[in-house]
């Protein structure tokens, strides 16, 4: 008998208990459906759907906005012992803002551990394949938000002044397009005598050697690529390191020439030294070294042509330039997206039924790009009929390729004869089709000369 008025007890308990929280849910439907409630959960959706599309447009527009430092970037390949050393030796001797940013080649040694474990202390991307030197450092340069640039090799160790004196001779003279440091193993005029034997010696020969010391800034022919420091607004005139050089070698040289073309100067600053351990990437490939380096000479002089007549070219420009002037005018290009233009007169054109265009179309960077203003679109039609369209200079029509006898090809644009400088250059813009007409050289040097059309720099990354 107990048991059962303790069962109905129970019973009644969980019943009154089902009926309070009825009560209370009931209660809570009609606090929830005051217009308050209402009105505030509607504002909290408004604001929150035209905040997020705001706090991201907000985060896109902050992140082109460059702060006011250095972006340093580090490619790197299998050195990570190497690797730690440069980068503690940024962190103790870089008091001026910076960043840093490491492109990570595809190590097999830890180098990615290493790299995730300093997350927040740096930026970092880990390829899945190793994209060289050139590679390395594009990702880096797409991923810099400096006003100052730096490319860095992993196998340095700075020291004590090194950033600030570099700052300090770049940002003395707008002409400078390009500074470097001097160091203890580098080929070519960088190079001075050293005898320290270990790096606490290194360290306190260097905070002695580096002095700023405007005398002892140095014009130069070549700054290698161990360390070079240049403005952001270089970097969006001349554009990215050509990946048509592979692993290393020789994309240093290719990077100099096309500053020196664009009126810039490269300047050694003789008053900042930093260790360099030196070719460590390139030793590794053992009995291929040999063999890349050639393989870039070849890719060097296909792209160059006559070398020291480009070279006298470059020493001669003094006027700011834009990489874009040495491409041809009223070509067909494309972007990183996809996306058809036509180039004319510094301006891009976008392209419409851009699937019908039968005109050769060459591959630029955003960079180049985006250097260009936006002009009104244009249809594919037009493009095409535009070819057979063009004005006559002296007889012959605009974009005629017009050949010396010595073999060297021009073109003819706008009234001005233009040297196309090597084979790389006719079939980077789609002329090595197009049919040459033989001229007389003294017509050649008749006719007032435009700049010479140059190729475009390789990419193999489609995110550039």
């Amino acid at each position: 008998m107990k048991r059962a008025v303790k069962g109905k007890a129970r019973a009644g308990r969980a019943q009154a208990g089902v009926f309070r929280r009825r009560k209370n849910f009931k209660r809570l439907r009609r606090m929830k459906s005051s217009p308050y409630d209402r009105g505030y959960r509607n504002g909290f959706r408004a604001g929150r759907e035209g905040g997020l599309p705001y706090g991201f447009e907000t985060g896109v527009i902050a992140f082109r906005q460059p702060f006011e430092g250095t972006s340093i970037v580090i490619p790197t390949y299998n050195q990570c012992e190497l690797l730690r050393q440069c980068i503690e030796s940024i962190k103790q001797y870089t008091p001026e803002r910076h960043e840093i940013i490491v492109i990570d080649n595809a190590s097999t040694d830890g180098t990615a551990d290493y790299l995730k474990s300093m997350t927040g202390q740096l930026r970092y991307r880990i390829n899945k394949t190793n994209a060289g030197f050139s590679g390395g450092v594009n990702q880096g340069l797409k991923m810099a938000c400096g006003t100052t640039l730096m490319v860095l090799n992993n196998d340095t160790v700075v020291t004590k002044g090194w950033l600030g004196n570099l700052q300090k001779c770049l940002q003395s003279d707008e002409r400078f397009g390009l500074v470097g440091p001097v160091t203890n193993y580098i080929s070519g005029e960088q190079l001075v005598a050293t005898s320290y034997p270990n790096i606490a010696e290194m360290h306190r020969f260097a905070e002695t050697f580096n002095q700023s010391d405007p005398q002892k800034w140095q014009k130069t022919a070549r700054i290698t690529g161990f360390c070079l420091l240049f403005r952001r607004e270089l970097f969006e005139r001349v554009g990215f390191f050509d990946e048509g050089f592979e692993i290393g070698n020789c994309e240093d040289d290719d990077f100099c020439l096309r500053v020196k073309l664009l009126g810039a100067q490269l300047v050694i600053a003789r008053d900042t030294f930093i260790h360099h351990v030196g070719s460590v990437s390139m030793k590794a490939l053992d009995s291929n070294m040999g063999a890349v380096y050639e393989k870039n000479q070849q890719f060097y002089g296909r792209k160059w042509g006559s070398v020291p007549e480009i070279n006298a070219e470059a020493d001669a420009q003094t006027a700011p330039r834009r990489m874009v002037q040495y491409y041809p005018n009223g070509v067909t290009v494309k972007g990183n997206n996809g996306a058809l233009y036509w180039l004319r007169d510094g301006i891009r054109h976008p392209v419409t039924a851009a699937e019908q265009v039968k005109l050769p179309v060459t591959r630029l960077s955003h960079v180049d790009l985006r250097g260009c203003p936006v002009g009104g679109a244009v249809h594919a039609d037009e493009l095409n009929r535009s070819a057979g369209d063009a004005p006559d200079y002296y007889g012959y029509r605009d974009g005629t390729l017009l050949q010396a006898e010595e073999g060297r090809t021009f073109l003819l644009e706008q009234g001005k004869v233009r040297r196309v400088i090597s084979g790389q250059a006719l079939a980077s813009w789609g002329y090595e089709r197009r049919p040459v007409v033989q001229v007389d050289g003294h017509l050649l040097g008749a006719l007032p000369a435009g700049l010479p059309i140059l190729a475009p720099v390789v990419l193999q990354a489609d995110n550039l």
